[in-house]
């Protein structure tokens, strides 16, 4: 059973055109803030640290003219770099423009969009390789921001190798047992907590950090599936797993703070993301079911019980973005 998954696994994670590799968790923000009389205020932040070779870059609207230098600087904690740029556009409310960012199609990370109206409103979008642009609309057209999240919700987790891995890893040491439903539901409640605490500034962790730690969450779970002793993880399914969402909550953190969500915005964001993340797990178990039903038949029966190739493909992958990861928090690119 269990090898069988793992031969899903491969070929889900290894197919021809995917790039295994784990998504940055701080995503890059777009911001346009309108003045009055057509002014706009274009702010551009991108993380310092990104994947090897990716690059991104927005593109000035058609229907708006740069008036100016645009002006660079560092964050306070040096994590990232904004750039301002003053643009003139027609109309004054950019109904119309096309918002485009250059390297989307090759890239893992997504960009936040942020459009501040004179009025007060505000509309937030996410581009990303499915959807590398967008056209600014009337207020009354657009969609909510809780849709808006529940798909990224879903995008991060199906874009995240780091998180797909752990999701699988754990079908396979546990199986289709209760201990499955706690591990999940344990995940999603630790990345609803610390997700809710970051953002009331309660708790706040470097990226790098948590970057690296949720890797290493992984290799603690490929070593008890090589094992094949009933460990720490097997007896309580909630503690590792609460963990890694713990450090996932801190991570999609930074996306709130980087758009700038009105408060009252904060909890629909909140609710969004969770339910598409819990939408996109049982996705990914129920795909990995189907997969290990058509695949078990064609296995031998010696190789159903057999773990070892999947705590090996796992811990293979969880201890190449440990590395990679702790290499990128010293600021040396692999």
């Amino acid at each position: 059973m269990r090898a069988a998954l793992a031969f899903a696994f491969v070929g889900f994670v290894l197919g021809p055109s995917a790039e295994v590799s784990a998504h940055p968790l701080a995503p890059s923000v777009l911001s346009f803030e309108q003045g009055s009389e057509g002014t706009v205020t274009m702010r551009w932040r991108a993380p310092l640290k990104r994947p090897t070779g990716q690059s991104l870059r927005p593109r000035i609207p058609a229907s708006c003219t740069q008036l100016g230098a645009p002006e660079r600087r560092k964050t306070e904690d040096e994590t990232a770099v904004e750039e301002t740029t003053e643009l003139r556009c027609d109309p004054p409310d950019m109904l119309g423009a096309v918002v485009r960012v250059d390297g989307l199609a090759d890239s893992r990370v997504n960009v936040v969009v942020r459009i501040a109206r004179a009025d007060g409103n505000v509309h937030h979008a996410i581009l990303d390789t499915g959807t590398p642009q967008l056209t600014i609309a009337a207020p009354e057209d657009e969609s909510h921001s809780f849709f808006e999240y529940l798909v990224l919700g879903i995008d991060h987790l199906l874009t995240g190798w780091d998180h797909l891995t752990f999701v699988l890893g754990l079908l396979v040491l546990f199986g289709w047992r209760r201990r499955l439903i706690a591990a999940v539901t344990a995940f999603t409640l630790g990345h609803s907590l610390t997700l809710a605490l970051s953002v009331l500034g309660i708790v706040s962790v470097p990226m790098a950090l948590v970057e690296a730690l949720i890797a290493l969450t992984i290799v603690v779970l490929a070593l008890e599936i090589q094992s094949g002793q009933r460990g720490p993880v097997w007896k309580h399914p909630w503690a590792l797993p609460g963990a890694l969402g713990l450090l996932h909550g801190l991570g999609f953190a930074s996306v709130l703070f980087d758009a700038g969500l009105p408060t009252d915005e904060i909890p629909l964001a909140l609710l969004g993301f969770n339910l598409g993340l819990e939408v996109g797990q049982l996705g990914v178990i129920a795909a990995a079911g189907l997969c290990f039903a058509v695949i078990r038949a064609a296995l031998p029966s010696s190789w159903r019980s057999n773990r070892t190739a999947a705590a090996y493909i796992i811990g293979s992958l969880a201890a190449f973005w440990v590395i990679e990861r702790t290499l990128a928090a010293f600021g040396i690119v692999v």
